[in-house]
């Protein structure tokens, strides 16, 4: 796999609460051989997010992202699909209430993605249609963003905000070395921003929950310019050392103060209750929608 080749991944420049994921380590040697990593069918993370500037301290929100496989005719998909939304104490100065949802192919290829949902004073609402090997189509329905399409001619994948977060989290990071620099391709709000992730190594994460020491990778997605980014501006994200690659901590400098997420809880959902979960985060973004 061309491990150092510019295709990997950075994140979410306009997506407030989505700045999520994707960072590793390890420690034994053991890892020195190919760990195979792919999605997982009912996985469900829920993450906490923080605000902090100099003493304060709140949590301001929460996300959820959820993994399906789907079937169609003889052909496997992947059905991903991350939700966001700031708690009401939280909503006064910026409210957040967004489903981001993406249907890939098993090489996690973007086909399909939806962004849909309420970020401060805008709404959302645009399907993009990627599967055409070329011409990269979307279709807006909100007032911030004209449809249109572009020409995609490299070789190299363009990735949704939901294809590049597990694109990134299910690379071979065992086989890079401190240093070494992953190039991106993301598709947002009709754009097409290039980027790049410098992998810094392996490190302990200290889990706050359970208060256990855990073996990650490290690496640092450049950011692209945003409401609350600056451009050139790097995440810390850490993954772990294993096989799912479970996003655990990111950290990400501001405009004003700091944003950390906190993994606070994996589980696996049955066929009815990922359908269940998915339903209720569409009502609930729905509703904030019309507020």
């Amino acid at each position: 796999m061309a491990a150092r080749f510019p295709a990997s991944s950075k994140t979410l420049p306009r997506s407030r609460v989505f700045l999520l994921l994707n960072g590793l380590v390890f420690a034994l040697q053991s890892f020195a051989q190919h760990q195979p990593s792919a999605p997982q069918d009912g996985e469900r993370l829920d993450y906490i997010v923080t605000y902090e500037w100099g003493p304060f301290y709140l949590e301001v929100g929460d996300v959820s992202f959820t993994t399906a496989s789907l079937a169609y005719g003889d052909e496997r998909l992947w059905s991903f699909e991350g939700w966001g939304a700031s708690r009401k104490h939280w909503n006064w100065f910026y409210e957040v209430n967004s489903i981001y949802s993406s249907i890939a192919d098993t090489s996690l290829n973007s086909m399909n993605f939806q962004r849909k949902g309420r970020e401060g004073s805008h709404r959302y609402n645009r399907w993009y249609f990627l599967d055409d090997r070329q011409e990269k189509e979307w279709l807006s329905m909100d007032d911030e963003l004209d449809s249109g399409s572009l020409l995609w001619e490299m070789e190299a994948p363009l990735h949704d905000v939901m294809t590049a977060v597990h694109h990134c989290r299910h690379l071979p990071w065992e086989t890079f070395s401190p240093g070494d620099s992953i190039g991106l391709n993301l598709i947002l709000d009709g754009e097409v921003h290039q980027t790049r992730i410098d992998f810094v190594g392996t490190t302990q994460y200290s889990e706050p929950y359970e208060n256990e020491e855990i073996a990650c990778w490290e690496f640092d997605p450049t950011l692209i310019e945003g409401t609350v980014f600056k451009a050139g501006d790097q995440m810390r994200v850490l993954v772990t050392a294993d096989e799912r690659r479970l996003p655990l901590f990111v950290e990400t400098e501001l405009i004003v103060g700091r944003a950390r997420i906190y993994l606070q809880q994996k589980t696996t959902l049955d066929r009815e209750e990922m359908r269940l979960f998915r339903s209720q985060s569409v009502v609930l973004r729905d509703a904030a929608l019309e507020d």
